[in-house]
């Protein structure tokens, strides 16, 4: 790691040398800057480079230091509610208990671990769909059975659609907030078995089955920017 000051402020670089043209950068999660640049490209170039676009790195940085981590320590959302944590390390296996305020968790690892938050998050995620599907499947006019449901973090999408294989694939990100937003997504994706694109056809469905769909998209968008993914 390189290192360089920009208004006081420390910051650390990588530089990546590749067969192209120009200089790029990158602002990544953790603030330090990536640099990819042509073989031969000198040091005092890429730190002239680096101050070039000093003004753009320093908003970008300080719009992240604005995002919470992806994890705590002390606390989680859960479809909009926020929970305790209280855990216990070195257990025999991983497992968890959503009490009232409390989300308790058992590591079988020496720290924290987020894999298995993660997998928490998961599991929640799939036994929330199981509870919306018996609601949602009689507004649809076409086949919304034999689905296969799976689960990923995902840093752009909220979900995605595979309709010849009938898989839908949701962020599971959408556990942490509100049931609605998840339920539209849900209705989203299940539209493209029948219409594979965001056409008028589409549009028809998602605002027939969700009148408020722009503004519940809207508010997920300002939901998921606090986050550090």
């Amino acid at each position: 790691m390189n290192k360089i000051i920009l208004d006081n402020k420390i910051l650390y670089y990588q530089v990546f040398y590749k067969k192209i043209k120009h200089i790029y950068l990158r602002v990544k999660p953790d603030k330090s800057i990536y640099i990819t640049c042509p073989y031969r490209t000198s040091s005092s170039n890429i730190e002239g480079f680096i101050l070039k676009n000093k003004q753009k790195i320093l908003k970008h940085i300080s719009i992240l230091e604005q995002k919470q981590p992806l994890y705590l320590k002390d606390e989680m959302d859960i479809f909009g509610v926020r929970y305790k944590i209280k855990y216990v390390l070195n257990q025999k296996k991983n497992n968890y208990n959503i009490g009232e305020n409390t989300v308790y968790i058992l590591f079988k690892k020496e720290e924290f671990d987020n894999k298995y938050i993660e997998k928490m998050y998961s599991k929640i995620l799939f036994n929330k769909i199981d509870d919306l599907l018996p609601s949602i499947k009689p507004l649809f006019d076409f086949d919304v059975d034999n689905v296969s449901y799976k689960t990923q973090l995902m840093k752009s999408r909220y979900g995605s659609c595979i309709p010849k294989k009938r898989i839908i694939k949701l962020n599971t990100l959408l556990a942490r907030f509100k049931e609605k937003y998840l339920k539209t997504i849900l209705i989203h994706e299940l539209i493209h078995l029948e219409v594979h694109n965001h056409q008028e056809e589409f549009y028809y469905y998602m605002n027939k089955l969700v009148p408020q769909y722009k503004i519940i998209k809207k508010e997920l968008q300002e939901l998921t920017r606090k986050y550090v993914i």
